[in-house]
């Protein structure tokens, strides 16, 4: 008995031993695990919020919480602060349309950060879905090596994916990310969203004239990480015929479309907090802050243009469904911050305004909205306007000037300029879709406002626009960007909707709307001296923004509802064509940047014969004593610009078509194409043919006064040719007009033109449009006018014979080439270099035309030119 106690008191102590060895060695291990975390925290700043951020200047290690794992994150990347070059500017939101969602993922030791594959789905427990998950897989970005476990999460390094070059905002521009220099500018943590901030340093070796030093670019990059709200938002699908940005899924559950996917619209989430009332406030209101970088005086037309909306959403139920709020002095939020909605005043000298937004990838709701304006647009006199490129050409003309071996080639405009190159062309395309390039327009367009109101002697010289203009535009930049930041796309059919007479009937100071959307790119209405004026710019939203946010926004509209509202189309006032059908030859003519009226024809004439008459007045009225000349050859150059690229409006007419959206059903519904009526093809080919291809006269005083600027250092584009170019210009605004009329889809357009009109209907055909051509080019040739001509006086002016150089390499290039035309083009190409070659034979011998030295050695030319052409054309004939 004695013996079993002692064993049991031994094998209690044993128990009791065997207790605290355990406990000591779970202490132990406890003690392990929290020094792994205490190192690798000490001395670290703490930042607590959704996520808890330890960091010091160059370093962060995140705690991640387990009931963190695999939710969605929203991931929003901008430049909070950038170096006015390309698209490195302060507050452009990067990403380029593609808004990000991140979840993470524990696996092992690691923790991987995944982003999320939200193109395609199918409906959970069905064998599409299946297939899905075989077929698409999210990507793994980061795996990170978890540093400790504690504070029921996992403690690891995210330094690396933040500083870092992954999101190519400098290798897109040439720079290489230096991590040695980076540091954290900012770092907030909130309930439900992170603000992380780098203040990023690049390296490169191309010099900016925007960065002291390129060894040292510095950039702030704006990481806003989110929850990814699930708050009972419900989708509305898209229709073509009402314009907005688009989030599209392929979703193999449905099988309405043949390609399975499925287009919902970009739009907020609101509701009514009072359902049934016929007139509510929202439940959640749209809040854009005005940044205190405004100019104060300026303010109350921002908010005035931001509030215009109301309009429509009033019409829909909602009493005050966008609020304004002033950003206080003493407020230290951040604009990137995906909680506020801001108007951002920034001066970049890029000359645009624009109101990207965020949306959730998988339902198309609107997170965040920020408007960047830059005030840069409101300075019009500027050196640009001073010398003429290619590339300033192609942005006056909204495209690319043609190339004399392919006179049809128009490359995708990408608006700012700041796309990145190292993007697919389809995702660029797609980018410059969504790009709006307003302000590089509304900086031409106020130059030639200032400049027609110190001609007609409404503004001094110095050509200080009235106030009231300038409210005017500043309101119509701020609806238009507005309305963007609530999902629409530009509608550049709308300013058709009136005729400039209905237009110039209203007052000044009329609240009444003058095109059908702001979301058009609209000119300054400048009446000519003697005639009435109207309002400088549209002073409110039109008919069509009101039905397109009815589309939008209608409370619980359901399927049918919705049809029924995109059926309107046809509704006076509610034609929609959009960035597409603008950069192309095979755009409808009423579409386009920067025209007015219901006839663009009407509005070509009127614009250039007011350039014209303007330009007699500029050298007296333009600029005051002491100046230079300067501020005389931009406001020439803002004028002739104006003149060309109206034009450029009737060029479009010639194998025109009417482009409708209509669907069948729809009440008055219209086909998808109608040709342009013959009456308004010939129109506008008498149009040009009486200005652009005529002598245009220009005062020899004022070309002798069209003065470069001189200043030889960085930010000035000095001329290789400190005086007026002015052959070189007209040339090539005249190369522009050309590569219009003969490009391969004009043609085209007009060889198939003939069999889409009935047969009593008439039409202007493909050969009348080149026998309009050449007989009006080369009218010279072939309608000699007897007398004797000088070098001084010549039979063919220095103008017209560059333009008819220019028309023959056209023609020459239809004859030998002939690739994407039609053939009957290409034939008829070379009858009238046949007859022109028989009319120069006959011209070269009339005694009765005493030619000068230039005319006959260019008609000599013109006419080895034309042989040798003919000649090759034969030899390829040969051949096929």
């Amino acid at each position: 008995m004695r013996t079993h106690t002692r064993w049991l008191a031994s094998m209690a102590c044993v128990a009791v031993t065997a207790s605290f060895v355990f406990a000591s060695q779970l202490h132990a291990e406890d003690a392990k695990t929290e020094s792994k975390f205490t190192k690798a925290t000490k001395d670290l700043k703490t930042v607590d919020g959704m996520f808890t951020l330890y960091h010091n200047e160059q370093k962060l290690l995140v705690l991640i919480k387990n009931s963190d794992l695999k939710k969605n994150y929203f991931v929003a990347t901008s430049i909070a602060r950038g170096i006015s070059s390309g698209s490195l500017l302060g507050g452009y939101s990067w990403g380029f349309g593609d808004d990000a969602i991140w979840t993470f993922k524990k696996v092992g030791d690691k923790l991987h950060v995944l982003r999320r594959n939200v193109r395609f789905k199918a409906k959970a427990g069905t064998p599409e879905a299946d297939a899905v998950k075989l077929a698409y897989s999210d990507s793994v970005l980061y795996s990170l090596p978890i540093i400790a476990e504690e504070k029921g999460g996992v403690l690891v390094d995210m330094t690396r994916i933040f500083m870092s070059d992954d999101q190519q905002i400098g290798s897109s521009h040439g720079l290489r990310f230096a991590s040695d220099r980076s540091t954290w500018a900012k770092l907030k943590a909130f309930p439900k969203n992170v603000e992380l901030q780098v203040a990023a340093v690049y390296t490169g070796s191309r010099n900016l004239e925007t960065v002291a030093d390129p060894r040292g670019v510095q950039i702030n990059v704006h990481y806003s990480i989110s929850v990814l709200p699930e708050n009972g938002y419900h989708t509305r699908l898209a229709d073509d015929r009402v314009g907005y940005f688009l989030t599209a899924v392929k979703d193999f559950s449905q099988n309405d479309d043949e390609e399975h996917f499925v287009r919902y619209i970009n739009r907020w989430k609101l509701e009514k907090a009072a359902p049934d009332a016929e007139l509510s406030p929202p439940k959640e209101p749209i809040v854009f802050y005005i940044e205190k970088t405004v100019p104060i005086e300026l303010r109350p037309y921002v908010k005035a243009g931001i509030l215009e909306w109301n309009k429509a959403f009033r019409k829909l139920g909602f009493d005050g469904a966008i609020e304004v709020r002033q950003q206080r002095e003493e407020d230290d939020w951040d604009p990137e911050d995906v909680r506020y909605n801001t108007f951002r005043w920034i001066t970049a000298e890029a000359g645009f305004a624009m109101g990207p937004s965020r949306v959730n990838p998988m339902t198309g709701q609107i997170l965040d909205a920020d408007i960047i304006f830059d005030a840069s647009f409101l300075r019009y006199w500027t050196e640009d306007w001073e010398v003429f490129s290619p590339e300033q050409v192609a942005r006056i003309t909204n495209g690319v000037l043609p190339t004399q071996k392919n006179p049809s080639s128009l490359p995708v405009q990408d608006g700012r300029g700041g796309i990145p190159q190292i993007l697919p062309e389809s995702k660029r395309a797609e980018i410059a879709a969504r790009d709006c390039s307003l302000g590089h327009g509304m900086q031409q367009q106020m130059g030639f406002a200032a400049t027609a109101l110190i001609a007609m002697q409404k503004a001094d010289s110095e050509g200080k626009l009235p106030d009231e203009f300038i409210h005017q535009a500043l309101k119509e930049v701020v609806m238009h960007e507005v309305g963007h930041t609530l999902g629409l796309r530009h509608n550049f059919k709308a300013s058709s909707w009136k005729s400039l007479k209905e237009i110039n009937s209203l007052p000044v100071d009329s609240d009444q709307p003058t095109v059908a959307s702001v979301m058009d790119y609209t000119p300054a209405n400048i009446a000519p001296k003697g005639s009435k004026q109207g309002p400088y710019y549209t002073p409110t939203i039109g008919p069509y923004d009101e039905w397109a946010i009815e589309y939008g926004y209608k409370v619980d509209a359901n399927d049918e509802e919705l049809n029924k509202i995109a059926s309107r189309g046809a509704e006076d006032g509610l034609d929609y064509l959009t960035d597409e059908d603008t950069r192309s030859y095979d755009s409808d003519p009423l579409t386009n940047r920067f025209d007015l009226g219901e006839n663009p024809i009407e509005f070509a004439r009127a614009r250039m014969d007011h350039s014209t008459k303007l330009l007699s007045k500029v050298l007296e009225r333009v600029g005051k004593d002491g100046e230079g000349y300067q501020k005389v050859r931009q406001a020439f150059g803002m004028l002739f610009s104006e003149y060309w690229r109206t034009a450029l409006f009737a060029a479009r007419f010639p194998g025109g078509l009417y482009v409708h959206r209509d669907h069948k059903g729809d009440k008055n519904a219209r086909p998808p194409f109608q040709v342009v009526e013959a009456a308004k093809q010939r129109e506008a080919m008498k149009l040009l043919t009486e200005t652009t291809f005529g002598t245009p006269k220009y005062d020899p005083e004022l070309l002798n006064h069209l003065a470069a600027s001189r200043w030889n250092h960085w930010g000035m584009n000095f001329s290789s040719r400190i005086d007026y170019p002015i052959h070189d210009y007209v040339e090539m605004m005249q190369s522009r007009i050309l590569g219009e009329l003969l490009s391969s889809t004009t043609l085209s357009r007009l060889h198939d033109g003939e069999l889409k009109v009935s047969a009593d209907t008439e039409a202007y055909t493909l050969a009348e449009h080149l026998r309009t051509l050449s007989d009006s080019i080369f009218s010279e040739w072939t309608t000699p006018t007897a007398g004797d001509y000088t070098v001084r006086k010549p039979y063919v002016s220095s103008f017209r014979r560059g333009l008819q150089r220019m028309a023959l390499k056209d023609f020459a290039a239809l004859v030998t080439r002939g690739y994407g035309y039609p053939e009957d083009a290409r034939a008829l190409a070379r009858m009238h270099l046949t007859n022109l070659d028989a009319k120069l034979t006959e011209l070269l011998k009339n005694d009765k035309v005493k030619l000068d030295d230039y005319s006959r050695a260019h008609l000599m030319d013109s006419q080895q030119r034309i042989q040798q052409v003919l000649k090759a054309g034969l030899q390829m004939n040969s051949i096929n």
